[in-house]
């Protein structure tokens, strides 16, 4: 009787943890959530281009839920980017047919290639190379940095460190590592560990922390649904002394106290905007920590709603674009590409909407040495290639059950 207590017992915590660390996923809804990852991080880009580190201050005094251009500063009183084509978005839209290349997007394009070539366990030796082919143009402060650097013969991580790079502090890592959590659905640290690894490229320190919640939160969103335990599962994975961490739990802690995410935009700013961990911040608009929990606000106050998140996420202000579009593409993971508001997708051209979101085009005129014409369903099938390629070598599994291919992936948090 008691052997078999015994074994009972046994056998309900076996089943408990395998419950815990093996889950399912249905081909077809994997790719609907990569497929949102892209589009939704397109949508927020463009949304918060017009904008980008137009307020720092003060947020944006409306909420920007939808495509703005140039024309609207005559009836409606913004500060727009109207000088450059982040201001002429339904033109360029229209002109080129479908999306285009940002350092939003277009680095994780690399990344994309980088790992087909050369493998996810891709080294620092192997980015380098790709860099120096495939990133010259169209790249900015800590990523500029990082390229001037390897033509004077560094490598990664010295290419991101403090003592090199001066502008190691800055949003730059988070927003284009977060592939990373979609190579890795569930495997959280592994997203976390390899988004930290792309992060070192250019940043440092806690810099690298918003980069890794946010792959972590990319990663879980493939099978958690609730934005709270997102953000959540992210603080868990940085560590105690972290500056960001202390953070996110200031920033859960005045959501729980402020209906008006207003509110909690100015505790942000008053505590992390000039210095951080005794830093102070010499281009404190594009700081890492400041963007990086505007975005976590975003997340908490949008509550898993599309076109709030991202319309928090642009409207808070600071480097807006980059926020929107980390935001967007966590939430088009989150609920999937189906779940998007085809304002976002079908209506930014200027003249007709499209049939399909973007016109299921990317077109890359940033990126040398990489196809210019791109469809956007080839991407992500390219990026569902390689997602099952690290399930399986992360010891899950595809099977077919019931005229249907499923993952069985181990996850880890």
């Amino acid at each position: 009787m008691i052997r078999s207590l015994i074994f009972i017992s046994l056998l309900f915590i076996c089943n408990h943890v395998t419950a815990q660390t093996i889950q399912k996923i249905e081909e077809s809804v994997l790719l609907d959530k990569i497929h949102g990852y892209w589009i939704g991080q397109l949508a927020g880009n463009y949304l918060g281009f017009p904008f980008e580190n137009q307020y720092s201050e003060e947020p944006i005094p409306i909420l920007i839920d939808r495509y703005y251009n140039f024309g609207d500063v005559d009836s409606i009183d913004l500060k727009m980017n109207i000088n450059d084509r982040r201001g002429y978005t339904h033109i360029m839209a229209e002109g080129l047919g479908g999306s285009w290349s940002d350092d939003d997007t277009d680095i994780e394009f690399v990344t994309l290639h980088g790992v087909e070539q050369f493998g996810l366990d891709m080294n620092y030796e192997e980015i380098t190379q790709l860099w120096k082919k495939h990133i010259n143009r169209f790249i900015w402060s800590a990523n500029r940095r990082a390229r001037d650097l390897m033509d004077e013969g560094f490598i990664p991580p010295a290419t991101g460190s403090r003592e090199n790079n001066e502008f190691w502090y800055r949003i730059t890592s988070q927003l284009i590592n977060e592939i990373w959590g979609a190579f890795y659905p569930g495997m959280t640290k592994m997203a976390g560990d390899r988004a930290e690894w792309g992060g070192r490229i250019s940043c440092d320190g806690w810099a690298l922390h918003a980069t890794r919640s946010y792959a972590v939160m990319y990663s879980a969103a493939f099978f958690e649904n609730d934005v709270k335990k997102l953000v959540q599962i992210a603080a868990d994975q940085l560590p105690e002394d972290s500056p960001f961490k202390a953070g996110i739990k200031n920033v859960q802690k005045w959501h729980k106290e402020n209906a008006d995410w207003r509110v909690t935009r100015q505790l942000i700013h008053d505590h992390y905007f000039a210095e951080v961990d005794g830093f102070t911040i010499p281009t404190p608009v594009v700081g890492s920590t400041v963007n990086g929990l505007c975005g976590i606000m975003a997340i908490l106050y949008g509550d898993g709603d599309f076109e709030k998140t991202i319309a928090i996420a642009t409207s808070a202000g600071y480097d807006c674009d980059n926020q929107a579009a980390t935001c967007g593409g966590l939430l088009g993971i989150l609920n999937g590409a189906s779940a998007i508001p085809e304002k976002f997708t079908l209506s930014l051209p200027s003249r007709g909407d499209w049939d399909k979101p973007f016109n299921d085009q990317y077109i890359n005129y940033s990126r040398d040495g990489l196809p210019n014409f791109n469809r956007i369903s080839d991407i992500v099938e390219r990026i569902r290639k390689i997602t099952e390629q690290a399930i399986i070598q992360e010891g899950g599994s595809k099977i077919e059950e019931d005229n249907k291919w499923i993952y069985i992936v181990n996850t880890d948090y």
